[in-house]
């Protein structure tokens, strides 16, 4: 069996592997069905949007909205782009530690369907990506619900992500121990999944002491001719 030493590049795509194999059997945990539906429910009945709303419906009533305008619009609008999900946010308590930390945790919300009844104001109209809701802002009867639901999917968050962490540390110290990937697949047989097939295949072809002799030979350039002859020669002169 020919020994396959442990490069940088090997140990590098077995860490990879690894990870992508850990991230496929355990996905990152996402906000569950009764979160996602208590947190769009609440953005449509939030203070904010219901002034929004009323204040369209006003505008139109007395014909200054955009359809009958020649100046710029001044009412209440969708967004540029469809609402699919949004940035729920929270403030710290304490405010922020230092002027380089956010005041507040965030996490991401998407829905199955676009929240199309969804309005800004046109300064935002023109923003990208999930538009940002704090949940302080929202009605306090629906505050304390988004409350549980957010702190109980932080903490899983947090518990997969230093799950994982652990997880990506041993592997790294692994690998970096093993010299040779036979002594790698010794401790961790299931590693085998996760190296190129080309390294295993190689690490199965048997090599006999004479071929392993003729390997060294051709690795280094060697040529007896030469060398017997200085050994010939030294000899010759006592040496």
């Amino acid at each position: 069996m020919a020994s396959v030493r442990m490069t940088s590049e090997l140990r590098g795509d077995i860490r990879r592997k690894a990870e992508e194999a850990y991230e496929l059997a355990n996905p990152r945990p996402k906000p569950n069905n009764k979160y996602v539906a208590a947190v769009r429910a609440a953005i449509v009945d939030s203070p904010e949007q219901t002034y929004l709303r009323d204040i369209k419906k006003l505008g139109e009533e007395r014909g200054v909205d955009k359809d009958t305008r020649y100046g710029q619009n001044i009412l209440p609008q969708p967004p540029r782009e469809v609402v699919t999900g949004i940035d729920l946010r929270i403030k710290k308590l304490g405010g922020a530690i230092n002027r380089h930390d956010r005041d507040y945790i965030d996490t991401t919300i998407k829905f199955d369907t676009p929240l199309t009844s969804y309005l800004v104001v046109d300064s935002d109209r023109h923003r990208w990506g999930d538009p940002a809701v704090w949940i302080n802002d929202l009605r306090i009867e629906d505050m304390t619900q988004l409350i549980e639901y957010f702190d109980a999917h932080q903490k899983a968050d947090g518990d997969y992500t230093k799950s994982r962490r652990l997880y990506e540390m041993s592997i790294h110290d692994l690998v970096n121990k093993c010299t040779t990937l036979k002594q790698l697949l010794q401790i961790w047989p299931a590693a085998e999944s996760l190296v190129p097939s080309d390294k295993i295949q190689k690490m199965h072809i048997k090599v006999t002491r004479a071929e392993r002799a003729a390997a060294i030979k051709e690795e280094v350039s060697f040529d007896p001719t030469i060398a017997n002859q200085a050994v010939l020669t030294a000899k010759m002169l006592g040496g």
